[in-house]
């Protein structure tokens, strides 16, 4: 991972010094072309002014010396060196002429000097006009100041510092650059490489392992989202092995109940008559109990992983009809399930595993009440709706109120397994609500559930 962060880091520096090499390069060449494009447009002014010296009469043309001498020294000042010759080749005057005829400080700081002792380049010929006629040739050359000169010195001084500062700068930013990328690549790579170790460790079994650094951006989501999925599995882990303990303890007891009756009607002990097959049949109903309250469990752990559309209920409606289902077995044992008065609303929530929790806490509350009943109430809290299971039982102790949802515990004089409740507790917070309980021993007990009212998807 280092080095492949590391390998693209180079080709990024690559790319950049190319492209700035491009870059300074195409640069040149457009001062170039201005340069030419600048020099063209000077020439075409000089052509124009030297046509402008000639004066056409009526016994043939003539050159303003005046102004032809004016025309070529404006030529020597753009730097251009320039012959005028008529039509028979004879030169008519030269820049060197008309500098000549001035004072020797100016011709000093015009920096003019013969054509034959600069060696400089050849001269361009450009045909000179009058009326459409040709009326001679401009022969014109770039004017080399002396090497010594102020001129020359400076442009030498000027290419040599952008020569230095092209290399200078190339120079800093590659090792700049390189510079950070072995600095990114160590950073980048760092947190990817903890990640690895993390996975490792976990991958052999140890499920404790925790990233640090957890923060606002990709990296730091990333170590979140690990920590999460590390704590998860831990308790998962963690309910896996209680739950594999509890349920060994659970099975254990009516099989080892179940064993020795049954040896004992092997060996005479005991006749095997209708009375000891019904006390088999009561321990094998026990073991189907327990069965089918793994398989709830099973069933709300799905339910926790899997969230339903929420449909629109008539929650009154929807609590008589779980009232008339569970009725006769509260008519069985001599007590009432009833329903407190109250205004029928509609929310939006999952009826299925609603009517589930519903059944494992009246349950739950039935079991727990000798006398008197369980009644249920509703209504609406803001955003939110509850229902209270509320029964005239024997009250649960204080010390085993924050025990009651946990999965296997069972209190005093229990007949289950100590499952309906955390099976309830589950479903209702994957449904997005809570549920509590308040009570007191011989005054019975209130289970409250919140849930939101939702709205129609």
């Amino acid at each position: 991972m280092r080095s492949k962060l590391f390998v693209a880091f180079l080709l990024v520096i690559a790319l950049a010094l190319l492209s700035n090499f491009l870059f300074g390069r195409r640069i040149l060449k457009d001062f170039a072309a201005y340069e030419k494009g600048t020099r063209e447009d000077h020439i075409y002014w000089v052509l124009a002014s030297v046509e402008g010296s000639y004066t056409a009469g009526s016994r043939g043309g003539r050159w303003d010396m005046k102004s032809l001498d004016d025309s070529l020294r404006w030529a020597a000042m753009l730097r251009f060196d320039c012959k005028v010759e008529d039509l028979s080749g004879k030169t008519v005057m030269s820049s060197v002429q008309a500098v000549n005829r001035l004072g020797e400080a100016m011709r000093l700081r015009m920096q003019i000097v013969e054509p034959e002792s600069t060696g400089g380049p050849p001269y361009e010929n450009y045909p000179l006009f009058h009326r459409g006629s040709q009326i001679g040739t401009l022969a014109i050359r770039d004017l080399l100041p002396p090497p010594d000169s102020p001129i020359r010195q400076k442009e030498h001084i000027f290419k040599e510092r952008g020569r230095q500062f092209l290399i200078t700068s190339f120079a800093i930013a590659g090792c700049g650059a390189l510079f950070l990328a072995i600095v990114f690549s160590q950073f980048l790579s760092r947190p990817v490489r903890e990640l690895k170790r993390a996975a490792q460790t976990l991958a052999g079994g140890d499920l404790s392992v925790r990233l640090k650094g957890a923060g606002a951006d990709e990296i730091g989501r990333l170590k979140a989202s690990f920590n999460a999925m590390a704590e998860a599995l831990q308790r998962e882990d963690s309910l896996r092995k209680r739950l594999t303990s509890n349920v060994a303890h659970e099975l254990r007891t009516p099989l080892a109940v179940m064993r020795a009756r049954i040896e004992a009607m092997i060996d005479g002990v005991i006749d095997a008559d209708r009375a000891g097959l019904e006390s088999l049949q009561v321990e094998l109903d026990s073991l189907t109990r327990l069965i089918g309250s793994m398989e709830d469990l099973t069933k709300a752990e799905a339910g926790f992983l899997k969230k339903s559309p929420p449909e629109k209920v008539l929650l009154r409606e929807f609590l008589e009809g779980i009232i008339t289902g569970m009725e006769p077995l509260f008519m069985d044992s001599g007590l009432k399930l009833e329903l407190a008065p109250g205004q029928e609303f509609s929310v939006f929530t999952e009826p299925e595993k609603l009517e589930k929790v519903l059944k494992n806490i009246i349950k739950n509350a039935r079991n727990h009440t000798a006398q008197g009943g369980v009644l249920l109430k509703y209504g609406i809290e803001g955003a939110m709706f509850y229902i209270e299971v509320e029964d005239t039982g024997k009250g649960i102790a204080p010390g085993e109120l924050a025990r009651i949802f946990d999965r296997f515990y069972k209190g005093k004089g229990s007949k289950g397994f100590g499952l309906g409740l955390a099976i309830a507790r589950e479903l209702i917070e994957v449904m997005g609500g809570s549920v509590g309980v308040r009570s007191e021993p011989g005054a019975g007990s209130v289970f409250k559930i919140i849930l939101p009212r939702g709205k129609e998807h």
